[in-house]
């Protein structure tokens, strides 16, 4: 199974991202958009797993000391892209609490420990909008109006995921969440 630690975002953070999602639908001439239920910050990508490392990754888990979840902030700062053959993969760039930053390396210590290969890369906080994507107008007009963000948002939850393609997209299937 494919799986990936993430930071849901607030209700608040939602409704703006998928404004600028609208947005972005009109100003392209192609795009795939992330579903708004699947609109995530990742803290780390595990890739596919075997059950029995899932099994002993969710009581690690269990044992992981947590900040309280109204420290878990960010911030919607701004929007930019990753090129890619098929076209542009847009994201939001979030500015993260000093808490944040915190959880996901003590998470990257833990994944190591169980011997879970963790990316050394820098980290790029950020949420997908949109792949494949083929802008109708140039991206400094597009992303002048897009929508941002003045105020920080609480997360509302950290959670695993597997993560599956179906024929009706990916599909999020939340394995463990640290908040009840």
């Amino acid at each position: 199974m494919r799986l990936f630690i993430a930071a849901s975002l607030a209700t608040e953070q939602m409704q703006v991202l998928e404004e600028a999602q609208g947005l972005l639908r009109c100003k392209s001439k192609k795009l795939s958009l992330t579903k708004a239920e699947n609109l995530h910050l990742t803290l780390h990508f595990l890739g596919e797993t075997e059950a029995s490392d899932c099994e002993r990754l969710l009581l690690a888990l269990a044992e992981v000391e947590l900040p309280p979840l109204e420290r878990l902030t960010s911030r919607l700062r701004a929007y930019d892209y990753f090129k890619r053959r098929d076209g542009l993969l847009v994201f939001a760039d979030l500015e993260v609490s000093t808490e944040l930053l915190g959880l996901r390396e003590n998470l990257g210590e833990l994944l190591r420990e169980q011997g879970f290969e963790v990316d050394r890369r820098p980290w790029k906080t950020h949420v997908t909008l949109a792949r494949r994507t083929q802008l109708a107008s140039p991206w400094q007009e597009v992303k002048e109006q897009l929508p941002l963000a003045e105020t920080s948002a609480n997360f509302t939850n950290i959670v695993l995921f597997k993560s599956e393609f179906t024929q009706h997209g990916m599909l999020y299937t939340p394995l463990y969440k640290f908040f009840r």
